[in-house]
């Protein structure tokens, strides 16, 4: 077998960032319809550290490799793989099973999409799960129609940030929530930013707005949250639930009383829905199609300056766990980019 020398990040308990683990590792040679990828960057997402923290049913058993999307060159490939060559940029998602903190990794080509000339490495990996993520949530999820008005908050954060891009190229009449410089930063793409630090967000919507938003978005979760976000809705508005960035905070417990507040909501009689997300965990790899020719638009919009993925920070990839703890300090302005060296 081909092995090849390698490190990955290794997370043998759960705990604090501080449970991230370099160690050395032999990668496989890449077997039918695989690609073998020396990696150039990975995205960090509040998912990584989600799972990272707290253990869940049906989520990935220590011990494992943390990241959900890479980016990097294609240095070996499997018989009957057609479409990639070595010395090929291309992105990938790995649909939840993780392993993108790595210097190698093996993948499934038909999971596996090439990077326009142009787009830098860091770029593409800050495209990959954000926007993909916002994508599914604006098209499939929120069904956000042209002339809509939808209030986004986090609006500044990785996932946020992609949600005000998208918004912006669709047109939508966008609201986001920040803190101090990132107020700049929502305002620069496009949306009135409201500082929710100094602001009550409920009584800015309603100021700006008179009845309220069609849509939002609410990444921060948490049942006060929930229930103040809903009384920023329009009568027959959509509130949907995309992350629960307040776990850091106040622990697993915030799940379930967030998904009671999300079912009092959505029966309380004011024509408000709370639809659910399909599950970025299997939608994607259950519908491969969407995925790449998503992904594929995506960053050929990247590649044509339509999409500007605003990057908080670039980390060696050996220093991850520094990476996590930066996330979850809070008021980045986008996304964490894990790189490794040439």
């Amino acid at each position: 077998m081909n092995q090849v020398p390698s490190h990955q990040v290794v997370v043998h308990r759960r705990g604090g960032p501080e449970v991230l683990s370099w160690e050395p590792v032999q990668v496989r040679s890449p077997g039918a319809g695989e690609v073998r990828v020396r990696v150039e960057a990975a995205g960090v997402s509040g998912f990584d550290l989600m799972i990272r923290g707290h253990w869940f049913f049906g989520f990935t058993k220590t011990p494992y490799t943390p990241g959900e999307d890479f980016v990097g060159i294609v240095d070996a490939v499997g018989p009957e793989v057609t479409k990639f060559s070595i010395g090929q940029r291309v992105a990938g998602w790995t649909f939840g099973q993780g392993g993108g903190y790595a210097e190698v990794i093996v993948r499934p080509g038909n999971t596996l999409v090439p990077v326009p000339d142009g787009v830098e490495p860091v770029t593409a990996a800050a495209i990959i799960t954000n926007y993909l993520t916002a994508s599914l949530v604006l098209d499939k999820t929120a069904k956000v129609r042209s002339g809509e008005r939808l209030l986004i908050h986090g609006a500044a954060g990785g996932l946020g940030s992609a949600l005000l891009q998208l918004g912006g190229l669709a047109g939508f009449e966008m609201f986001g929530t920040g803190s101090g410089n990132s107020t700049d930063f929502i305002a620069d793409n496009g949306a009135v930013p409201i500082n929710y630090r100094t602001e009550n967000f409920v009584h800015r919507i309603r100021d700006l707005t008179d009845d309220g938003v069609d849509v939002v978005i609410d990444v921060v979760g948490g049942p006060r949250q929930l229930w103040r976000s809903s009384r920023c809705l329009q009568r027959g508005g959509r509130l949907v639930m995309l992350g629960m960035a307040s776990i850091y905070k106040s622990g697993v417990a915030i799940i379930p009383l967030s998904l009671l507040t999300a079912g009092a909501v959505a029966l309380w009689p004011n024509g408000v829905s709370v639809p659910m997300s399909p599950s970025m965990l299997s939608f994607p790899a259950k519908n491969l199609g969407w995925y790449r020719d998503t992904l594929t638009g995506l960053l050929e919009k990247a590649a044509a300056g339509q999409l500007k993925p605003a990057i908080a920070a670039e980390v060696p990839m050996s220093e991850a766990s520094r990476a996590h703890a930066m996330l979850e300090a809070g008021g980045l302005v986008g996304k964490v980019v894990l790189t490794c060296s040439k």
